[in-house]
């Protein structure tokens, strides 16, 4: 792979007040989701460390890191981290498959006049599947969904920078498809886990 790492140092609240404030009205709105969960239930909704994620974006602008405006988040849940990056001026966009967290994250993002989208549909662009081995279990393969790029004509290769939480496992796998679609230049930022993010940028 042509993936150079690019080391970042985080602290988990290096972020405007905007941004804190934005992260207070997802929290509100997540807790209501958990209290009613039984009616919705969303088992393959996971949430990363927001303050991690706002204070990594936040630095990667910073910095001068991203090499364009356009950001894309893969698996956007209720679009806390699309949110976050719409607030840091870039041309947020995330992609979901799941119309109640589309519906939903579309709706915080409208509340709280934050100007970012949400596009319904697969993160993984066409032809991506092929990376995969046939052993692989990759719950990202489970979607039987069109890639959402194809409906707004905009490839991969147009993002300046994506961010992804994968599934245990799933990691190697989001870094092939990266490599084989994104363009020369663009920033992969992923959260793995408590205090880990990993930055790359594509050679």
């Amino acid at each position: 792979m042509a993936l150079l790492s690019i080391e970042i140092e985080l602290s988990e609240d290096a972020f405007s007040q905007q941004v804190a404030d934005w992260l207070v009205a997802c929290r509100a709105r997540i807790e209501l989701y958990w209290d009613q969960f039984p009616q919705k239930p969303l088992p393959q909704y996971i949430e990363c460390d927001f303050n991690l994620v706002a204070s990594a974006l936040t630095e990667c602008v910073q910095r001068d890191l991203i090499d364009g405006r356009l950001f894309v988040e893969w698996g956007c849940g209720f679009g806390v981290v699309t949110g976050v990056a719409g607030i840091l001026g870039l041309d947020a966009i995330g992609v979901e498959a799941e119309p109640f967290l589309c519906e939903e994250g579309r709706k915080l993002l409208k509340d709280n006049q934050v100007d970012a989208e949400i596009w319904q549909g697969n993160f993984l662009p066409r032809g991506a599947k092929r990376l995969a081995e046939d052993t692989d279990p990759l719950v990202s393969l489970t979607h039987d969904l069109e890639p959402a790029y194809d409906s707004y004509d905009m490839p991969l290769e147009d993002f300046a920078i994506v961010f992804a939480y994968p599934w245990p496992g799933e990691e190697h796998f989001l870094r092939l498809v990266f490599d084989r679609f994104a363009r020369s230049g663009a920033l992969l930022l992923m959260f793995r886990g408590p205090y880990h993010i990993e930055l790359y940028r594509k050679r």
